[in-house]
């Protein structure tokens, strides 16, 4: 992880060193990348890039974390914004997601997430079953009238929602699926959950 010195810059510092990291990052393999690459975009030191991450693999695990959540964050907006009906909310994110730019830095996070296997290999992050983020999460799952007995698997299934939602996106960009395609695709996905396939 980088070091606090790196999360002590300055907001605007700090924001230019995570663009100029996703840039880099996003559109090619890490085994392609330099830090001098780095060094020139961000117009810093090599030292002040040593100040902030212990190598290059470092960096590039903050900026794959760092999109995760924010695309994890992403994710539960949507679903939040119509709690009663849980996958149409994650429609829409897949909507979205699909008609964006690919120089829109949400696609440029979602590209780089789904190019990765370190998200699917990661140690889950803990999360405290008595957190107001899982007691929403709970109730979110209640009102749809999930069959979920308690607060582990309550946690298990938000981590599983969250790898179905970024298989979904690696399908849509591997196939270049129409958005249509991609729906259809997630409807399908949606069917075995809810009535499994027996």
């Amino acid at each position: 992880m980088p070091s606090e010195t790196f999360f002590h810059l300055k907001s605007e510092k700090r924001k230019k060193m995570d663009s100029v990291l996703l840039d880099i990052f996003y559109d090619q393999p890490i085994s392609q990348v330099k830090v001098a690459q780095i060094v020139e975009e961000a117009a810093i030191s090599r030292g002040a890039f040593y100040k902030y991450f212990v190598d290059l693999e470092d960096a590039y695990l903050y900026t794959v974390k760092e999109c995760a959540k924010e695309i994890h964050g992403d994710i539960l907006t949507f679903i939040y914004k119509d709690q009663s009906d849980f996958f149409s909310g994650i429609e829409r994110y897949l909507e979205w997601c699909s008609e964006l730019d690919t120089n829109d830095d949400h696609w440029k996070k979602l590209k780089l997430c789904t190019q990765t296997n370190l998200l699917s290999n990661a140690k889950r992050e803990p999360l405290a079953k008595d957190s107001p983020m899982v007691i929403q999460w709970k109730e979110l799952l209640a009102q749809n009238q999930f069959n979920i007995n308690d607060s582990e698997e309550a946690i298990s299934f938000l981590y599983f929602i969250m790898a179905l939602v970024m298989d979904a996106i690696t399908d849509f960009m591997v196939n270049n699926w129409t958005t249509e395609e991609l729906i259809n695709d997630f409807r399908l996905r949606t069917r075995w959950i809810l009535n499994g396939v027996r």
